[in-house]
Order: structure tokens, then sequence, then C-alpha cells
């Protein structure tokens, strides 16, 4: 009869070993998602800019929103995980994720925001267009504010 318990291999063991915390991997995939964020936000502008087709617009916006998904998602991961503890983080590194999550929840919201003023105007008076052009003021600050966060987390954790 064969023998269905394994040991481990010493490579498994080795890794096992040098595995970071997992809030640690939270964090730092919260500042990548935020990262991406930042780039795609950069990059719909350029092609605005550049007046492009309007394909490869809707292309870049398909894919911000993927990013933010992606960053609320990790934001999540990392609320769940932080809730607990910051174990695995430095004090500094520790405070740098936070700003970045609280950044990157912000940033989430005023996307989302954005975007739902935007369907529903179909038709618009000029009182619509100044909130709407208030929500993407506050929409630009939330950009630049996850800019900030993830310089500050970048300069707390450079190897992230």
């Amino acid at each position: 009869m064969p023998n269905t318990t394994r040991t481990p291999s010493k490579a498994a063991v080795a890794l096992a070993l040098h595995e970071p915390p997992a809030l640690q991997c939270a964090a730092d995939g919260l500042y990548r998602a935020a990262a991406e964020c930042c780039r795609q936000q950069a990059r719909i502008s350029s092609v605005l800019d550049l007046h492009c087709a309007q394909e490869e617009l809707e292309a870049v916006i398909e894919a911000s929103v993927l990013s933010v998904k992606t960053l609320a998602d990790a934001g999540a991961r990392y609320s769940a995980l932080g809730s607990e503890s910051h174990d695995g983080l430095g004090e500094a590194c520790w405070h740098a994720a936070n700003t970045l999550w609280h950044a990157s929840r912000e940033y989430a919201r005023r996307h989302q925001s954005c975007n739902v003023k935007s369907a529903k105007m179909s038709r618009h008076s000029a009182t619509q267009l100044g909130e709407l052009a208030i929500e993407y003021e506050l929409k630009a600050s939330a950009v630049l504010a996850l800019r900030y966060a993830v310089e500050l987390y970048h300069k707390a954790r450079p190897e992230a």
C-alpha cells in the first residue's frame, strides 16, 4: 500500500520559511494596484490629449475600470487582514499602507461616483453640468492623493 503522507521537500520548507506575512503581501498588492490605477489615469489623460480614436479611448477606459476593480479588491483584502494586526509591517510601512488604503478607498468611491453621474446624464442642465464638473474635480483630487500615497508607500517599502 503506498504511503499517502508526504514529507515536505527541502525547497518547500525553505520557501515556507521565507514567505512574507499575509498583511505585508496584501499591502504590497494594494500598492501595486494603486500604482496601476495612477498609470491608467495618466494613460486616459494622454489619449484624450492626443485626440485618439473613440475605440482606443473606450479600450483605455475599460482597462481603467478593471484597474479600479482590482484596487477595490486589494483594498478589501488589506482591510480584512489589517483589522487583526499589523504583523509583518514596520511602523512606518504600516502607516504608509494605511494611508494608501484610505486614498484607495476614496479614489474608488470618486471613480464610481463619476461613472454613475455621467451615465445618468443624457440630457442635462447647466446646474447638472456644474455638479458633474465638481465630481470630476473631486476625482482629480483623489487621484493626486492616491499618487501621493503610492509614493509614500514606495519610500517606506521600495522592494514592493
